[in-house]
């Protein structure tokens, strides 16, 4: 039998030696450094209401416990209140969301009303080719999450957005996509699709949060586990793995200058903390190394290759064309200009002189094309 393409394979990452884990919300009662953990026992609740609870990665010790942050360390024998399975058969709505949410799932943000929900199964942007593994290894999960949503949003009608090589999940409508990016970024698929004026995200969801739904439905079990590519390859991995031991893992050890991707390549954000732990919004890691990396931006060249990359046919160059310590000077005039920007980097990617071109659509107030709205 022909051998399967090892990049279309999730991969189950080691049991990790540490975690640091991120949280929006109040710690666990009784939680404390020293206090012995169990794989899935609740160590946050998330203020968030669409942002599940932060829930163990593994069974170990609580390191450290600071606001906003916990960091635990793998310990042989060592563990605490393992969690008991749910059983979410007969739940439904808020009942249901509620559980999911408190079993570590992020929920999905509903759609306005009489707008279908959009599963979209296209490859947003580079970087971020884990749909095709997901739909290969975890298609039963997959359709489990699919049940799921149609517990959450029951009589809402759910459209599948699919590219020609994956067959659907369900017996819904499905729309057949053949766009590239920008236009696979999950806003612009959700604008597209259904025609909307304005680029927003909610009311889609990714495989990535799908399986998740689906997971923790079907063992009913909290999540530890999320979907994650890293340098190209995919994996099944525990949340909050430090990054310098991730890039340890993989062999990947960053010089001076190396710039490591948190995301996909054209909305992903650099970070030069690889002491912070992997969280499921990333989606990805990528290091690309020094060579590949522009240290300086240049001046604009005034090619308008910028504006005939924008999807959203934006007079973005109004504003690059200035000088780059000039731009905060000039944010009102391009709040005005660059109204409904979907925050997709098209621009930057095009951008020869290599202008931080999706830096200044952010300060100008655009959100991401995943619906998060990020300080520049």
């Amino acid at each position: 039998m022909p051998r399967r393409d090892d990049h279309k394979v999730l991969k189950a990452w080691p049991t990790p030696t540490g975690a640091s884990l991120a949280f929006v919300g109040r710690p666990a009662p009784g939680l404390k450094p020293g206090r012995g953990v169990s794989r899935g026992q609740l160590l946050a609740v998330s203020k968030d209401p669409f942002s599940g609870d932060l829930r163990a990665p593994f069974s170990g010790s609580v390191a450290s416990l600071a606001p906003g942050r916990i960091d635990l360390v793998h310990v042989e024998g060592m563990s605490g209140s393992p969690p008991a399975p749910v059983d979410l058969t007969d739940l439904f709505g808020p009942e249901l969301a509620q559980t999911l949410k408190s079993l570590g799932a992020d929920l999905p943000k509903p759609p306005p009303a009489d707008e279908p929900l959009l599963i979209s199964a296209v490859v947003p942007e580079p970087g971020l080719e884990i749909t095709e593994a997901l739909f290969s290894d975890q298609k039963p999960t997959l359709q489990r999450g699919l049940k799921i949503l149609q517990k959450l949003f029951p009589g809402r009608k759910i459209m599948e957005v699919l590219p020609k090589n994956l067959s659907p999940l369900g017996e819904n409508e499905v729309i057949r996509y053949k766009e590239t990016f920008p236009l696979t970024l999950p806003s612009l698929v959700r604008r597209r699709v259904l025609g909307l004026a304005k680029p927003e995200a909610d009311g889609i969801v990714g495989p990535a949060q799908l399986w998740a739904l689906g997971s923790a439905a079907r063992s009913g079990l909290p999540l530890t586990l999320i979907p994650i590519t890293i340098q190209g390859f995919h994996y099944l991995a525990p949340q909050g793995l430090k990054l310098k031991n991730v890039l340890d893992a993989v062999n990947l050890k960053p010089m001076a200058d190396d710039v490591v991707i948190l995301g996909g390549q054209a909305t992903g954000r650099p970070t030069a903390r690889l002491e912070r732990g992997l969280r499921a919004s990333d989606q990805a890691l990528t290091l690309i190394r020094r060579d590949k990396v522009a240290y300086q931006p240049g001046p604009c060249r005034l090619c308008g290759l910028c504006e005939k990359a924008c999807p959203m046919n934006l007079p973005i160059r109004a504003i690059s064309g200035k000088p780059m310590d000039s731009w905060h000077m000039h944010l009102p005039e391009a709040e005005k200009l660059l109204a409904g920007c979907a925050g997709c980097g098209a621009c930057a990617l095009a951008c020869p002189a290599q202008r931080p071109l999706l830096l200044l659509a952010l300060a100008a107030g655009a959100s991401d094309p995943y619906g998060r709205r990020l300080a520049p």
